[in-house]
């Protein structure tokens, strides 16, 4: 449902469109009892400011206050503008209301009461709250409901406020959606603006190395096998190398034929018990 702004009269206790109360009566309430309302008044009832309404008067899209006094047709007429303006262009919601009501400033060609007309926009707005077919067939049967006890001798009244009505809930429903949109922007803008510190990484622990594997057992039996090996060849080596150096000696001293006669008594002698007489 539309709501006329969250303003309040001097004096009042609620607002003037409460939920599931038609949207005019209380202002109808409140211009049977002052014959119509001033224009600090209007603002306060609309949310709007002073000039505004008086520019909208001024291009002839609300019609001139009686006696600086803005009766039913005047206020409706501002609230309907209001309720369309962010989504219509004003020149626009101004044929539309022609396309309704004519042209005449007598209301000669009007087939409906605007406050009825806006009468009519908010139930369809609270009614379209509860169903959740929002498919333009959706709409039109909320409208069909609202309107339902419209009479005019004329047919094609019903179809021309059916067509009104149908264009004006969806302009609202738009406007809804913007106004959803500007305000996830202002937080996205707030963010960028005061972006938060970003917390550095947590720190990742070091994954321990992962423990040398146990060689089987055969594979170090090998190895002590293989050093046995070595020595024992290293061992082998030593004894055949001085077995080799004594037999060489052994024909060097045959082989010589001047030796020395303490030479000869010690040539029974092993050579390395042998005494170096020189």
């Amino acid at each position: 449902m539309i709501e006329v702004k969250d303003k309040k009269l001097p004096g009042t206790a609620k607002t003037y469109a409460d939920q599931g109360e038609k949207g005019f009566d209380k202002i109808e309430m409140l211009l049977e009892a002052t014959g119509g309302l001033s224009l600090s008044q209007v603002c306060a009832v609309t949310g709007l400011e002073g000039s505004t309404i008086q520019n909208w008067v001024k291009r002839g899209w609300v019609e001139h206050p009686i006696g600086k006094k803005y009766e039913d047709v005047h206020i409706a007429r501002i609230l309907i503008i209001n309720a369309l303006k962010e989504c219509i262009k004003l020149e626009h919601i101004a044929l539309l209301m022609s396309y309704v009501n004519g042209l005449s400033q007598d209301g000669s060609e009007a087939i409906i009461k605007e406050s009825t007309l806006y009468n009519y926009l908010c139930e369809a707005l609270s009614k379209m709250g509860q169903t959740d077919d929002h498919s333009r067939r959706g709409v039109e049967s909320v409208i069909d409901k609202v309107i339902r006890n419209y009479s005019d001798p004329n047919p094609n009244s019903r179809v021309r406020i059916r067509k009104a009505l149908t264009l004006m809930i969806f302009a609202c429903v738009c406007t809804d959606v913007k106004r959803g949109v500007e305000a996830m922007m202002g937080q996205i803008l707030i963010e960028i603006e005061n972006p938060r510190p970003v917390e550095p990484p947590q720190r990742m622990e070091r994954i321990p190395e992962p423990l040398p594997v146990e060689k089987p057992i055969e594979v170090l039996e090998d190895i002590i096998e293989s050093r046995k090996t070595v020595s024992q060849a290293l061992r082998e080596w030593d004894i055949s190398s001085v077995e080799r150096i004594i037999i060489d000696h052994d024909e060097d001293a045959r082989n010589n034929t001047q030796i020395d006669d303490d030479d000869k008594k010690q040539e029974s002698k092993p050579w390395y018990v042998r005494k170096n007489t020189k």
